[in-house]
């Protein structure tokens, strides 16, 4: 565990952050834009054909998602923000295909751009006719989204899998928020697969203490006592 505590280390050089500045406060009380959340009524498809509540995700369970258009399976790693009670601000989107999916303002969502390549975007940026890719009669198609609404609802949580992605209400979605780069975060977090896979290898079945009092996870939170110290280092040298 303390090997692990010094691996996210590396998280901190590699993070690329939209920059906490940006967190609304007083009347946006409800605001919880520093991880990727998704709402508590959402619900993921297990590989056996199962629906689950995100909520009762747990650590190791197989779930669906999308690589290259099409379902593969992925592993639920990490939970890394459980708050079953609390409130929090979502954009919830509806798409064409009658898809719904809630979730805070900063986390990345895939976007189709007109060359049909996936551009993943803050939630908070997405526009009426961008479209989604949603699982619609056991394929992945794309669909436009024809409503956008922002509301506070009870509960969120923020699972991360070994993909970086998943289908959450049947909608491709990123694991990741308040970072610029999908793809750098989930390259940022190899120390985090590479940490679970040994585990497991080595049959440790909850290697980060997933089954836990609701809360930021440790890990987060040394994540960010260590940028926080180092940006209070780095303006000091400046």
């Amino acid at each position: 565990m303390h090997i692990f505590k010094i691996v996210t280390l590396y998280l901190t050089v590699t993070y690329h952050s939209y920059g906490q500045a940006s967190s609304k406060k007083g009347a946006n009380a409800y605001s919880t834009e520093v991880l990727a959340c998704f709402s508590g009524d959402s619900s993921v498809m297990l590989t056996n054909g199962e629906r689950k509540q995100i909520s009762y995700l747990q650590t190791g369970d197989e779930i669906l998602t999308v690589d290259h258009l099409k379902i593969v399976p992925t592993e639920m790693v990490i939970m890394l923000d459980k708050q079953r009670s609390k409130q929090a601000q979502f954009y919830t989107f509806v798409t064409d295909s009658d898809h719904k999916i809630s979730l805070t303002g900063l986390h990345l969502l895939p976007i189709i751009s007109s060359n049909n390549e996936i551009n993943y975007m803050a939630a908070r940026e997405v526009q009426l006719s961008d479209q989604l890719y949603a699982l619609v009669n056991d394929h992945i198609e794309s669909s436009p989204i024809r409503n956008i609404t922002i509301e506070i609802k009870q509960g969120y949580f923020a699972p991360l899998t070994l993909a970086g992605t998943l289908l959450v209400n049947d909608v491709l979605a990123s694991c990741y928020a308040s970072v610029k780069s999908h793809q750098w975060a989930q390259i940022s977090m190899i120390p985090f697969r590479w940490y679970y896979r040994l585990a497991r290898f080595i049959s440790v079945n909850d290697p980060f203490d997933n089954n836990r009092t609701d809360g930021i996870h440790w890990t987060v939170q040394i994540i960010y006592q260590l940028i926080s110290y180092i940006q209070s280092l780095t303006l000091q040298i400046l």
